[in-house]
């Protein structure tokens, strides 16, 4: 596909992207929106709800929020469950994905809140997402949002047994916090789910293909120029590749306003959280953790037409970790907290039922 002007300026090639007449459609209908001044009113009030707590999609009637100091950065945390901190419940910890934000999960803590109203339910924005908002890029690693979660996780006084969830990035998160974290929480972890998740580097793989595209290069010197050109550069970026690369990553038939509430997550993070993960992610890889997982059940989720993590990542990742069984969320891709739910509350939920019956 020819590179895309708006403006005179160019916004980057798309032809990593492939689109089917679906996508196409969608794409259609949100720049659209994007170029007409009600349209543009009705994103910017969408955009300004994400985190309201009041609303669909996204986190609503959250029972407790609030900051934790990481070495300087304000985590945002959002709690669910009517417990105290230091008990024994069983918490479930989100991590979400890249250009994400703990909003994503609305569907998982729906069903939690209905199925285990007993449990207490743990989400974090790690740096450089949602409402925990804009970090230097040199600060944008894996390992310092592992680091983010365990402060959290501290801060809420977190002693029973934990179920980690990890989507994508928030995947490489929960293996890193695995692999680095005290021996008390190690013991502590009672489950494993990982979605879309890959161990390896991903240098050569999917998303990076992305990264490596004139996009990229749009995206690095946008942060390097002036005020102004980066905040023009974002503006097109907004009306063009944030509901682009929403779209992708949906394989299966999915809500016009749940593509519009992924878009608006990636519209929001910070032009410092592309560059900072993108040099990161490049050579990340966490293979050492294999070793930390044996003896953790859980489960490594794989959208079947995932063009982000090919399936050979969650192959990989069976093969370092034997006590995790591998489902296929089928016809789905990327996305599966959004457009395949059923999929993944039902690993929570396996691993829910095992950790009451053990505890």
């Amino acid at each position: 596909m020819a590179p895309i002007l708006v403006g005179g300026g160019v916004i980057g090639s798309l032809g990593c992207m492939v689109f089917t007449p679906r996508d196409i459609s969608q794409l259609v209908r949100s720049w659209v929106m994007r170029l007409t001044p009600g349209g543009r009113r009705r994103l910017a009030l969408e955009l300004g709800e994400l985190h309201s707590g009041v609303r669909e999609p996204g986190l609503k009637n959250i029972d407790k929020v609030g900051t934790v100091d990481n070495d300087g950065i304000l985590v945002h945390w959002y709690e669910y469950g009517k417990v105290r901190a230091h008990d024994s419940s069983v918490t479930i910890v989100f991590v979400h994905g890249f250009t994400l934000a703990a909003e994503s999960f609305f569907m998982q803590v729906n069903h939690l809140r209905e199925r285990w109203p007993s449990a207490r339910i743990l989400l974090l924005d790690v740096r450089g997402h949602g409402q925990t908002g804009k970090v230097d890029p040199s600060l944008c690693t894996v390992e310092g949002a592992a680091d983010d979660t365990l402060a959290v996780l501290r801060a809420r006084g977190v002693e029973g047994p934990i179920i980690l969830v990890g989507h994508s990035l928030g995947g490489l998160v929960a293996l890193n916090l695995v692999r680095r974290c005290p021996p008390v929480l190690r013991g502590n972890i009672a489950g494993i789910v990982l979605v879309a998740t890959s161990i390896e580097a991903l240098s050569d793989q999917g998303l990076p293909q992305i990264l490596a595209s004139p996009v990229a290069d749009q995206v690095y010197n946008a942060v390097e120029s002036s005020p102004k050109e980066a905040r023009k550069f974002k503006e097109q970026a907004a009306m063009i590749f944030a509901p682009a690369l929403a779209v992708t990553v949906f394989h299966r038939k999915t809500d016009y306003d749940i593509v519009e509430f992924h878009a608006a997550m990636i519209h929001e993070t910070p032009l410092e959280t592309f560059v900072g993960y993108f040099e990161d992610l490049q050579e990340h890889d966490e293979l050492a953790a294999g070793e930390h997982l044996q003896g953790i059940p859980g489960y490594v989720i794989a959208g079947e037409k995932d063009d982000v993590t090919p399936l050979s990542q969650a192959e990989r990742l069976i093969e370092v970790w034997p006590d995790a069984w591998l489902q296929i969320a089928q016809h789905a891709g990327h996305m599966v907290p959004l457009e395949a739910p059923e999929v993944l509350n039902a690993a929570i939920d396996r691993l829910m039922i095992r950790t009451l019956e053990d505890n």
